[in-house]
């Protein structure tokens, strides 16, 4: 049993993290509300604040082409501006901006495969040029903070389908939440948690194929 102390230390430290978790919801639905009304400053601040994260994600779900990561991305700010008043806040603007996102990058796909790829999305093998990899059993987001390492695994994933890949960037990468993933991908969480496991037996298959 915790002593009195401890567990009023314990107590502090939960209601700080609440007050934080409060804050940072009232300061989003704040943020919305400017949006709604066409504030510069909230326009500016959502950049601000959520830019290089989607900028990111949309980069490595595109093979890193710079050019299209930028149209994209340029993409779902404008069509966040033009749907904001739409927007209830019954998710983080993160998860919504990346929902917008998820749709671009389909659009993106359904473009390119026409010219180079297959019905099931997939890139082309000979875009894997990585060194051998065993996998060893370590798991994919210790993988990813090595940079040599964490190339290697990104450039893995996008051979995989578009969902597997998406699945992997946001749990692994963008470190988002079954749920929030479900949001954006507009799965049921239980489908969500199947996708990952499929894709990272699917991603552990690409590696040992490497041998």
């Amino acid at each position: 049993m915790l002593s009195d102390s401890k567990a009023l230390t314990r107590k502090a430290v939960v209601s700080e993290a609440d007050g934080i978790a409060l804050n940072i919801i009232a300061n989003e639905r704040e943020l919305v509300k400017k949006l709604q009304s066409r504030d510069p400053k909230a326009i500016e601040a959502l950049s601000t604040i959520y830019l290089d994260r989607l900028y990111s994600l949309v980069f490595h779900s595109v093979k890193q082409d710079q050019a299209a990561a930028e149209e994209i991305v340029q993409d779902v700010f404008i069509i966040a501006l033009r749907s904001a008043k739409g927007f209830k806040g019954q998710t983080e603007i993160f998860t919504w901006l990346a929902r917008i996102a998820h749709r671009k990058i389909i659009d993106y796909y359904r473009r390119e495969q026409k010219e180079h790829f297959t019905n099931d999305c997939k890139i082309n093998d000979d875009l894997i040029d990585s060194p051998s990899i065993v996998d060893d059993g370590e798991p994919i987001s210790e993988r990813l903070e090595s940079d040599e390492m964490g190339h290697v695994v990104i450039k893995a994933i996008s051979s995989l389908p578009l969902d597997y890949q998406q699945a992997l960037l946001f749990k692994y990468v963008e470190e988002m939440t079954v749920l929030e993933i479900s949001q954006v991908m507009n799965r049921s969480p239980k489908s969500v948690e199947w996708l990952i496991t499929q894709a990272a037996r699917s991603l552990k298959a690409n590696f040992s194929g490497e041998l």
